[in-house]
């Protein structure tokens, strides 16, 4: 009987009855909420993949943003009531529209900077700010955003001094808190194959610019 019925349960039965009918358009509020993790990843793959063979146009509203990324063929980020960027995954990824954006879609590191000419000087070095720098002054505040995919572990003695304090395991990746001159908050690395180092272990960390994102610090 439905009062017998799961959170869960109902809310699948809910999807399969919005999408029975085969509808052209479909709008859906979050459908996968009420789902354990596990659940709502195969719901919600069949859901898409049901979708796609109907060819009915769907919005789906979420907060989740690796479910946006996962799902949708173009996504359209709001703030506020109003339409802040829209694209595909991987162009909000690649280049958010500001600041805020970039928390949204990512775990980041904020490297707090000056504007030095067309550079960002930070504790971890120079970073290029050529998409700004002629509309700030010199020496105005900016933010060096680094994926902590981006940040690589090297023997003592190479790339820029830290040190170990503390290394967890999370499935296939090893997360690090590193300890950085300069740095009022430790840096955090994502590492998949990570080298042997344990808490406490002076270490070099190399960046990877393909992880970096630099704005001017307003709006923070």
């Amino acid at each position: 009987f439905p009062d017998m019925l799961s959170g869960g349960e109902q809310q699948r039965v809910a999807l399969a009855r919005a999408i029975v009918p085969r509808p052209r358009v479909l709008l859906m509020d979050e459908p996968f909420s009420n789902l354990d993790k596990r659940m709502r990843d195969t719901v919600r793959d069949d859901t898409v993949a049901l979708l796609r063979e109907t060819g009915a146009t769907s919005i789906i509203v979420t907060h989740d943003p690796e479910e946006a990324m996962r799902i949708a063929d173009r996504i359209a980020l709001m703030r506020d009531g109003k339409l802040v960027q829209i694209g595909k995954a991987r162009d909000l990824y690649a280049d958010p529209v500001d600041l805020r954006a970039a928390r949204f879609f990512c775990e980041i590191n904020e490297i707090p900077g000056a504007l030095h000419g067309s550079h960002v000087e930070t504790p971890l070095g120079r970073f290029p700010a050529e998409s700004f720098a002629d509309a700030f002054p010199e020496g105005s505040a900016a933010v060096v955003c680094l994926r902590p995919f981006g940040v690589q572990l090297v023997a003592a003695g190479q790339g820029i001094p830290a040190r170990v304090i503390s290394r967890r395991f999370n499935m296939q990746i090893d997360i690090f808190e590193l300890a950085v001159q300069g740095l009022d908050q430790p840096l955090l690395a994502r590492i998949r194959h990570a080298p042997p180092f344990e808490r406490g272990d002076e270490v070099g960390v190399q960046i990877d610019p393909a992880e970096v994102l630099v704005f001017p610090a307003v709006n923070t």
